[in-house]
């Protein structure tokens, strides 16, 4: 009887101690002036022994009556030049994600383009040519365990690919209300 015990216990506290793995990445959730912001880092730095983890999140937020989203890639550094394209006071580049076993190439924008001024790495949002298109990345991002964007970081001339797990991104987003999509 106390083998069984013993398996049991060592049993219980091996899921417990797994259980965080077999979830996923944590998301992690800011609310600021009615705007909800749900994150995930990438599974590791793009480059090795550095701090530099790229961070994937989904914005949201309630305007009157209309649930409005973003989704915004931080590559926590400077990417290539020769991806950037500028004009006026934005920033695009077009970057190969792939969502699920789907590849596809995405453009994204960074307003009021100041990273070389700041000390703020620049952030990119997630420009669809439509509305509907927006959504529907949106809800390929909820429904699928892993996304990778691939990307050249600056100065290292080396295109990167950073992967983040998504698999308790659904769960977080459903316990926002102003994060419902109608």
């Amino acid at each position: 009887m106390k083998t069984v015990r013993a398996t049991l216990l060592s049993g219980a506290i091996g899921c417990a101690l797994c259980a965080p793995n077999l979830l996923g990445q944590d998301v992690q959730v800011s609310s600021e002036k009615g705007v909800t912001t749900l994150s995930v880092m990438a599974q590791k730095p793009y480059v090795a022994g550095q701090s530099k983890t790229p961070v994937l999140s989904v914005v949201c937020q309630l305007k009157g009556k209309k649930i409005v989203h973003a989704i915004v890639f931080s590559p926590e550094g400077f990417v290539n030049e020769q991806e950037v394209s500028s004009f006026g006071n934005s920033t695009s580049l077009e970057l190969e994600m792939t969502i699920g076993d789907h590849r596809q190439s995405t453009n994204w924008v960074h307003q009021t383009y100041q990273s070389f001024t700041s000390t703020k790495f620049a952030s990119f949002d997630y420009v669809g040519k439509t509305e509907p298109e927006r959504m529907q990345l949106l809800q390929a991002l909820l429904n699928v365990p892993t996304v990778s964007i691939a990307f050249t970081p600056f100065l290292t001339g080396i295109p990167t690919s950073s992967t983040f797990d998504l698999t308790g991104l659904k769960t977080e987003f459903e316990k926002h209300p102003e994060c419902a999509m109608r």
